[in-house]
This record gives C-alpha cells, structure tokens and sequence, in this order.
C-alpha cells in the first residue's frame, strides 16, 4: 500500500491510499489510537463512507420511483458505500496536510466523487469529508468510520461516554425502522440521533480522545473484544427509505466534519 506520513510533534499520522483514502493509523507519543477489529476490509482504521453510510436494505435504493440495486457487500445488504475499496488520488500533502479524491465506479448509479482533508497538529486532528455530485442531483449520507483499540499500550480499557436522545430501533434485518427509542444499555451496534457532541473516549491513567462532528448521527459499534467505533454519520443506515438522506447537487457538495482532541492523562 502507498501510504501517506503526517506529523507533528510526536504525533503522527498515516493515511492509505490504496487502502481506501483510510487513516491506517495515528501514533501519540507511544500509544497506538487508531485500532482494528478484524483482518477485513471494514474492520480497520478510519475509513470515509461515501457516498452512503451503513447498510442499505437488500442493496435496493429507490429515489423519484426509480429503484437502483447496489452490489450486495456484507451478508444480504449493501454497507459503507463505493470509496472504501478503491485507490484516492492525492490532491496535495504538507507536513501536517493532505488532501485526496475518489470518484466514484459503475457501482453508484450516480457519477460523482468524495473528497477527504485532514490536519494535524500535536493535540488534534481536523477531517473533512464532501461528496460532489458531477452532472445530476443524486441522494447521498456519509460519515466517518473508525476503530479505537479497546486498550492501549498502557492504561485502562476504553469507556465510551454518549450523550443522545434517542435511538433508532432496528428491525429483524437488523436495518432502523424509523422508530427512535430510548437508548438501552450497551452493547451496541447502534444508530443515535440528536446526538450532543463530543463523545467521549477515556482510557484511564493512558489518553481522552474527544470526537466533535456537526452529524446529527451517530452510529455506536462495540460488541467486539478488541476494538469499539464511533462514527458520525450525516444520515442512519438506508437514509432514504426513512426519508432522511441529503440531496446531492452539482456545485452544491454534501459536507461533514469531524474533530479529534486528546489528553495524555499519564
């Protein structure tokens, strides 16, 4: 994989190119924040969805009575969009800067592309995701999917600290069904909506990563053993079954960003 190096400090960034424009890892001082929860494609760093975000029912996207079948990616859905398999072409890259691009394939039936950008200073890391569309409007919800480890190289185990108010019920195919609940406690694989940023990552006596985001979702993962996610998403998974996605229009991009700030706390 072509990687791309940025640094400040002692914090360092490392962004995949090939590995679908991820950040592949981010290094503060000795401690390794960016983890995996698998060997797979979606189970690893910080990877954008564009330019759909989670699962779409069955692949099926119908948008102005035209209904669209998206290739079938994770079990009898379609998830996390076009970008997170293929190439970026790097736009520009500073010591602490980069910006990159990828259009998207046949498999979208819209043509388009996303663009990513991210800054890092030694105590924070500024990401921006934008979806443009080429020649037509087109339906579009993005986000940002990454994996913390559960524990670092030292401290305690990650708690995950959320505020929300309310989450959305899934279904027996395990896709939101509209309904918004009263969010339980975890485990969760999860959409959150009205979500009060930032939310909270505290590895005891180690670091505190805050994620701040103008999303109006979140979705929580964290059922399994090595790794959790939080992931600000701009729509919840099939957006626009629940008529909750953004319209896409040439010159008129779909824009997200996101924040990071840590404390060493040791």
């Amino acid at each position: 994989m072509i990687d791309i190096g940025l640094d400040s400090g002692d914090t360092a960034l490392t962004i995949s190119r090939d590995g679908g424009g991820r950040m592949a890892g981010l290094r503060v001082g000795d401690l390794d924040v960016i983890g995996r929860g698998g060997n797979g494609l979606y189970e690893w760093g910080c990877f954008a969805l564009a330019p759909f975000a989670g699962r779409v029912r069955r692949g099926r996207l119908t948008w102005q009575s035209v209904t669209h079948q998206l290739p079938i990616t994770l079990g009898p859905h379609a998830i996390h969009g076009v970008t997170v398999d293929r190439p970026w072409q790097v736009l520009d890259v500073t010591a602490t800067t980069a910006r990159m691009s990828c259009l998207f394939d046949a498999r979208w039936p819209w043509p388009g592309h996303a663009e990513s950008a991210f800054t890092l200073a030694e105590d924070s890391l500024e990401a921006r995701l934008e979806v443009h569309a080429e020649r037509e409007p087109m339906p579009a919800w993005i986000g940002w999917h990454p994996w913390f480890p559960r524990r670092l190289a030292r401290g305690g185990p990650v708690q995950l600290d959320l505020k929300a108010g309310g989450m959305l019920a899934r279904d027996k195919d395990g896709i939101p069904d509209g309904t918004v609940a009263e969010p339980p406690a975890g485990p969760w694989d999860d959409c959150f909506t009205d979500v009060t940023w930032p939310i909270r990552l505290t590895w005891d006596e180690a670091l505190t990563l805050s994620i701040d985001s103008d999303a109006g979702y979140a979705v929580v993962y964290d059922e399994r053993e090595t790794a959790v996610c939080a992931e600000p998403q701009t729509g919840p998974p099939d957006a626009v079954a629940l008529d909750r996605h953004a319209v896409v229009e040439p010159d008129r991009p779909l824009a997200l960003t996101m924040s990071w700030r840590w404390e060493r706390l040791a």
